[in-house]
């Protein structure tokens, strides 16, 4: 059983950051007053104008995430590589997993981000469709998508080496520039020390794991043939081909697992 030590029921207000008081870092814009423009013509507006413009198929993690390596070090998620052990959970204990491969980024791109806070002072930005476990009431594992978050939910953390629930007391809509989706044999990872899927736009993690199962094969024979990047070395900008195809075969085979809102 997890340790609950950080449960809270406190209420707190909604903060969004502005250039005045940004509270979340230089790389958040306030989605409701703050004008962007990128070249569709989009001024100062009202929240849905920019949700309406994020609603595309962007589904990663903000660039001002931590992952952790099984050194401990903390690195940008951007610079994760192709073989690097980091850690993520299985039940109740921290194990190691590694990276296979990048299925999406963007350096220069923004998006619309659910920033979710416990009360153990944990934040994880994930957009709207990206996978975050979450404790059941009979202390199951299940993932749902960020912008199903509510105040009151249980998250699992880490906190000095140990496993933790911790409940959300606040999320922050917000835009933020950079994303990336790595992708670990595992399909999970901790991000800022928050357990998060590295699945996003379908309904359920565990199928989608199971499914991904002849990638993994492939990933170990090819690494234990030396061959160092498996899936091709995707270094610029944008959707993994991999992740293309496996979106089309999807489409195909099992559409109903797909989640587009």
């Amino acid at each position: 059983m997890i340790s609950n030590i950080y449960a809270c029921t406190t209420t707190v207000p909604v903060v969004t950051a502005d250039d005045s008081n940004n509270t979340t870092g230089n790389n958040t814009i306030n989605a409701r007053r703050q004008p962007y423009d990128d070249g569709y013509g989009y001024g100062y507006g009202y929240e849905h104008r920019y949700e309406a413009e994020y609603a595309r198929p962007v589904s990663c993690f903000s660039s001002d995430t931590l992952v952790t390596l099984i050194n401990q070090q903390k690195i940008p998620i951007g610079k994760l590589q192709v073989g690097d052990q980091l850690l993520t959970l299985s039940g109740t204990k921290i194990v190691s997993t590694e990276m296979m491969m990048m299925l999406d980024q963007n350096q220069l791109s923004s998006a619309m981000f659910y920033t979710i806070i416990t009360a153990s002072g944990h934040r994880v930005s994930l957009t709207s469709l990206h996978l975050i476990a979450a404790i059941t009431y009979d202390e199951h594992i299940t993932y749902i998508p960020a912008k199903n978050i509510k105040n009151g939910d249980t998250l699992r953390v880490v906190t000095n080496g140990r496993v933790y629930s911790s409940s959300v007391i606040d999320i922050i809509k917000e835009i933020k520039f950079g994303y990336y989706a790595p992708l670990s044999i595992t399909g999970t990872l901790l991000a800022n020390n928050v357990e998060v899927s590295c699945f996003s736009n379908v309904k359920n993690h565990d199928i989608v794991q199971f499914y991904m199962s002849p990638l993994r094969w492939y990933y170990r024979l090819s690494r234990l043939l030396s061959i160092e990047q498996p899936f091709g070395n995707h270094t610029v900008n944008g959707i993994h081909y991999v992740a293309y195809l496996l979106h089309k075969i999807a489409q195909f085979v099992y559409p109903s697992i797909i989640q587009l809102s």
